[in-house]
């Protein structure tokens, strides 16, 4: 096989795995413009909460602080490759929490490949798209209600370990208790009317605000993947169309000998020739 053909099979190879890497980069951006919306409403609805629980609080007394049973730590890393270095740190901060002897739950399976256990009961599947974040949250409920079931009495302080797209390192948020909305002087004379008891209503409405925080932590989780994965595939397209490029300089240049060792047997033939009919 000559240097040309050689270099010419790993051309098309290249040409493969840009395709693959394109397609990539495009799922990345789609997902992007889906969780760009996604985050907007959650925001906007857990907006719509804390107004409420303003307005409820100008009137009602919230309940008292309750004791709490234990901490968990809720590691948010990718169930994907190809997003560089996203998991690295988020590792780090899960051993420490593991460390300040924090019951973690790792989501992801390429964050918990990095952790090792005796067991995978605290490992769930991550979301790969927006579309599978509804699946994965009933998972991290249903493993809540466990823990809570282990530890009754009290309830659970709730955290999230997380990437954030505007944050360098990754970020911890309290998912619950939910700090309480500080009450500011009534606006009105009378109270809001409620169909429920004002316990069972603010309940109701203390959950919506867990919920809609959980949901927006995945989400945010998510993009700043996607963000992490679109600058890797961005920074693989570059190095392997710099390679391409430097083949395909090869290539011409194996063409270029090739021509002039055609062009020089010729000229030898046309002398050999010339000096026989000479003779």
């Amino acid at each position: 096989m000559s240097r040309r053909h050689q270099i010419a099979v790993r051309l098309g190879g290249f040409e493969d795995v840009r395709a693959i890497l394109a397609a990539m980069k495009n799922i990345a951006l789609t997902e992007l413009r889906a969780l760009g919306g996604l985050i907007e409403l959650q925001r906007r609805a857990m907006a719509s909460i804390e107004r409420a629980a303003a307005d409820f609080l100008r009137f009602h007394s919230p309940p008292g602080d309750a004791l709490q049973a234990g901490v968990v730590c809720i590691a948010i890393g990718s169930e994907r490759g190809f997003c560089g270095e996203f998991n690295e740190t988020l590792a780090l901060g899960a051993r420490r929490a593991r460390e300040r002897g924090e019951r973690l739950l790792v989501v992801g399976r390429l964050l918990g490949q990095r952790l090792s256990a005796q067991d995978e009961d605290w490992i769930l599947a991550g979301a790969s798209v927006s579309e599978e974040l509804p699946e994965v949250l009933e998972r991290v409920a249903a493993w809540l209600e466990r823990a809570q079931r282990d530890t009754p009495g009290a309830p659970l302080h709730v955290k999230a370990l997380h990437r954030d797209p505007a944050e360098f390192e990754p970020i911890t948020r309290t998912i619950a208790p939910l700090p309480l909305p500080d009450a500011p002087p009534p606006r009105y004379a009378y109270a809001p009317r409620l169909t429920l008891e004002p316990a069972e209503f603010f309940a109701a409405l203390l959950e919506q605000a867990l919920v809609l925080s959980l949901q927006e932590a995945f989400s945010v989780s998510l993009m700043a993947e996607n963000r992490w994965r679109l600058e890797h595939m961005e920074g693989a397209l570059r190095r392997l169309d710099d390679k391409t490029a430097a083949m395909r300089r090869r290539m011409n240049a194996y063409r270029q000998e090739d021509i002039t060792e055609e062009i020089e047997i010729i000229m030898l033939s046309a002398e050999a020739l010339a000096g026989e009919r000479a003779g």
